[in-house]
């Protein structure tokens, strides 16, 4: 297999940190040019698997606008220019849930809508995690806090109140046997 070759960029939307939409015009390895491939950049970001030490999984329920309703999701967010993917997903533990972890593993990284780019994303699992401060995220967002058993993680899901798609929480959930 070879790479395709980019001949041309344009960007068509631009609003950086956050987000860039691009027309590629390529040449596939065949010689085929192909006049418009859109890719979408967006920031990377880190997801964090925060286990208590009861074995509970933390979790936030909020509205999402992109789904219209409410979910469950993990904690998580952008990487901020500067910061490691870990030292990211700390923070945003502590900013949007109030609790702090001893044990740190990147379970790992993935590139998210591989075809269009998309973003990368570090899933982390942050065990024998404890509540140590009010949460305080600053983000749009207004959500609760529940810490959830793996026998009710597993309802919810089935439930349909985790409809967010994402290939790292699926894997977080099932790597750590939720």
């Amino acid at each position: 297999m070879q790479a395709w070759k980019r001949l041309d960029r344009r960007t068509v939307y631009e609003r950086r940190p956050w987000l860039s939409v691009h027309v590629d015009r390529l040449e596939l390895p065949d010689g085929k040019v192909v006049e418009e491939f859109h890719q979408i950049e967006i920031a990377p970001y880190a997801l964090i698997l925060a286990e208590t030490v009861e074995g509970h999984l933390v979790m936030m329920e909020q509205y999402r606008h992109g789904v219209g309703g409410l979910c469950l999701s993990l904690p998580g967010g952008m990487i901020d220019p500067g910061e490691t993917p870990e030292q990211a997903a700390r923070r945003e533990l502590l900013e949007e849930t109030g609790y702090r972890a001893e044990g740190w593993r990147l379970v790992q990284s993935y590139v998210a809508m591989a075809n269009m780019h998309g973003c990368t994303a570090h899933l982390f699992h942050a065990a024998r995690a404890v509540p140590v401060a009010a949460p305080d995220s600053g983000d749009l967002e207004e959500a609760r806090l529940v810490t959830l058993s793996r026998a009710e993680v597993r309802a919810a899901i089935t439930a349909g109140r985790v409809p967010i798609a994402n290939i790292l929480m699926a894997t977080g959930l099932w790597l750590a046997g939720f």
